[in-house]
């Protein structure tokens, strides 16, 4: 069973602050040990723009193992600066494409999201 947890007026004002397109809220599953990312789904539209990642623990474990370590799956599309918080950058670079961030903590717990660059 999937929960999507509200994020309009968070989309909308981080699009506003960021000039970032939202494409959606993140969905997480109802299982313990999940990190969720906000936003989940991020359309850049400018080389170089960045997006500010939160992360946070979407389990009935309210409780994250810091610090968290945070990746890209193609570093020639964007990098993550602040890795260590709950709270990383992510910024583009001139390739466009998808690219996925992954945040793990220290026991292991995972999440998930999709930046893309136009």
């Amino acid at each position: 069973m999937k929960k999507v947890k509200g994020c309009l007026l968070a989309g909308l004002a981080m699009a506003v602050l960021t000039g970032v397109v939202m494409v959606g809220c993140e969905t997480t599953k109802s299982e313990d040990n999940v990190i969720s990312i906000s936003p989940a789904n991020t359309v850049l539209t400018n080389d170089y723009a960045t997006v500010v990642l939160t992360a946070s623990f979407a389990g009935t474990n309210t409780a994250t193992a810091l610090p968290l370590k945070w990746s890209v799956s193609n570093p020639e599309r964007g990098t993550i600066t602040g890795s260590g918080s709950m709270i990383a950058i992510y910024q583009s670079t001139r390739l466009g494409g998808e690219n996925m961030v992954t945040v793990k903590d220290q026991g292991d717990n995972e999440g998930t999201a999709i930046v893309i660059k136009e």
